[in-house]
């Protein structure tokens, strides 16, 4: 777990002991209903520090000395253990035990508080960990469908309470049975590789593959796996996570991309001081049309004083304002999001609309049906605004997980500025390369990578030219294979470099390897022909000078020269027997090999 008040998640709220987690500089995430009845504190309750929370203690007249005492030990050793008791004004002792809780790399990320009556039987913190009914708790409440499986055939051995919402088969269904037998696995290859490299690696993490459940809906699954021992037989714990709409969202957010940058009407943010972060281009376009200018702030409303409060005080609200540009007229709908602390702000050339009102106006026959086109246009036009700014949400989600897919790729994803200074840097290889997402911001990509392969800084370099660039190179003794292009603004200027740079350390050992096997099968085969050679034109010299000179044992001499050459023979047929494996070096390696007769 990467955070503490997800171990909430698992159960602890129905736990007859008070437990308490807190974070790594001691503020209060959670506490149970058990915590708030063992010191009288009200259910509402809000959490703060843990400090708070002593002092509340100190308040209602308890010797709080033994917590100070456990905070002491903790603020000195992050990973301090240990039990104290509290007697409370009623008499009663209450024992509180505090633990450190600690990722997969045994870093702490927050504390874990048992708090309970000393003469209550109730289960240790580290008892509480390992009791079975715990972890089948745990199993229930976790929201994917996971399940235990043989590593080996695949057989279900156990499933959790979600299997059903997420593959269509209740328990009865799946246990005994294969995911092969239930068809669960799109490519039987994806498996056999996640199988293999967890009996390898002991876990897989985060592989994309496609499965499918009992409705044959074929979805995008990121699969993670582990060994478990369970009576000393290993199984396989598998977790689901489905990217499915992830991987549609993405399809939305090129759709979002392009309804801003095609609308051919002007479209523009503005920040708390009112400049200009961001425009289509149809801004710079209509205003070039209108003054022949490239002038867009010509398109800011003059009175911009409530518009300006409400984004410094981060308050959602939208605007309408007309305004005038030569002799257009414009209506200007403006919504303020607290979410990006930006106005953004969508133009609308109702010049016509206004002549027509005009003239309407002297029709009065005209004027209901003017009027009903008027309104029909406008609730058009809320329906398109209303419809952005739902596409903005879905953006701003698929972001995130977006952050979450690239922190766990093979390798790194670096942007840099126009002076190659780091802005961001992200991937699964930092760890193999002992950095961290918030090492290298704000330092030169060269003084960062100091014994990086040139040719890797050379591809970010000509990046800044507008080229782009793939790339082999070599850093910390890891082969990386660096895909480097430029960053544009809306205006197509270069502002920066990004590079996404894979690690391939192990692809090139498993060619370099495959390379040295090759040549010595090239090798072998040779020799073999060779030796071959060097047997049987002896063997003809010897029939030769038998025949001249000892024609008496003739006979049995020829049939030894026959029998070494028939071994001979068969030695060229167990070397390449296989028609299929001849066709196959012949096609993929350039190997020719011929029997020889």
């Amino acid at each position: 777990m990467s955070n503490p008040s997800d171990i909430f998640n698992f159960g602890y709220e129905s736990f007859t002991d008070g437990i308490v987690i807190t974070d790594t500089s001691l503020s209060l995430v959670s506490c149970n209903k058990a915590w708030k009845n063992l010191f009288d504190l009200p259910q509402d309750w809000t959490r703060d520090s843990f400090d708070d929370f002593v002092r509340i203690l100190s308040e209602q007249s308890v010797k709080t000395e033994p917590l100070n005492e456990i905070l002491t030990g903790i603020r000195s050793n992050p990973l301090w253990t240990g039990t104290r008791n509290l007697m409370r004004p009623d008499g009663k002792t209450i024992q509180i035990q505090s633990s450190p809780i600690l990722d997969k790399q045994n870093e702490c990320i927050g504390r874990i508080w048992i708090g309970k009556e000393a003469s209550d039987t109730s289960l240790t913190f580290e008892q509480l960990k390992n009791s079975e009914q715990l972890f089948k708790t745990i199993f229930d409440l976790i929201p994917e469908g996971i399940a235990i499986s043989d590593l080996t055939t695949g057989t279900f051995y156990e499933v959790n309470a979600h299997f059903y919402q997420w593959w269509g088969y209740i328990r009865e269904e799946v246990i005994g049975k294969s995911a092969i037998d239930l068809d669960f696995w799109v490519d039987i290859n994806q498996r056999n590789n996640i199988v293999n490299q967890i009996k390898r690696d002991g876990s897989c993490n985060l592989v994309p593959v496609k499965m499918r459940g009992k409705n044959r809906v074929v979805r995008d699954i990121l699969f993670s796996g582990r060994i478990i021992t369970i009576n000393n037989t290993p199984y396989m714990l598998s977790i689901p996570f489905d990217i499915t709409q992830l991987m549609q969202y993405e399809e939305k957010i090129k759709s979002l991309a392009s309804f801003i940058e095609l609308n051919p009407n002007p479209i523009f943010e503005i920040n708390e001081s009112g400049i200009i972060t961001l425009y289509n281009d149809a801004t710079e376009q209509v205003i070039h049309d209108l003054t022949g200018t490239t002038d867009i702030y010509r398109f800011i409303p003059e009175d911009l004083d409530e518009i300006l409060d409400a984004l410094k005080n981060g308050i959602e609200r939208s605007f309408d304002r007309e305004i005038i540009v030569e002799d257009r007229i414009f209506i200007e709908h403006i919504y303020i999001t607290n979410q990006y602390h930006t106005a953004r702000i969508y133009l609308t050339d109702i010049t016509k609309r206004k002549m027509a009102e005009v003239e309407l106006s002297k029709k009065n026959d005209d004027i209901a049906a003017a009027y009903e086109e008027i309104i029909s246009t406008e609730e058009e036009l809320r329906e398109n605004y209303d419809r952005l700014v739902e596409q903005e949400q879905i953006l701003f989600e698929s972001e995130k997980k977006l952050r979450i897919i690239v922190d766990h790729i093979p390798g790194l994803v670096l942007t840099t500025d126009t002076d190659m200074n780091v802005k961001s840097i992200f991937g699964a290889a930092l760890e193999k390369i002992g950095l961290s997402p918030k090492t290298g911001v704000g330092h030169n990509i060269g003084d960062l990578f100091i014994s990086i392969d040139t040719s890797l800084l050379d591809a970010h370099n000509k990046a800044l030219s507008g080229v782009v660039s793939t790339v082999e190179g070599y850093y910390h003794d890891r082969t990386f294979l660096l895909y480097a292009s430029p960053i544009r603004d809306a205006s197509e200027k270069i502002t920066g470099t990004i590079g996404i740079a894979i690690d391939i350390t192990e692809q090139k050992k498993l060619e370099y390897e495959r390379s040295k096997l090759l040549a010595q099968l090239e090798k072998n085969l040779i020799e073999l022909a060779f030796l071959n050679d060097k047997i049987r034109n002896p063997l003809t010299v010897i029939s030769t000078l038998v025949d001249m000179h000892a024609p008496e044992i003739e006979e049995p001499v020829n049939r030894c020269v026959q029998d070494i050459d028939d071994i001979i023979d068969n030695l060229d047929k167990r070397w390449i027997e296989s028609e299929k494996t001849i066709n196959f070096l012949q096609k993929h390696h350039g190997i020719n090999v011929e029997f020889r007769k």
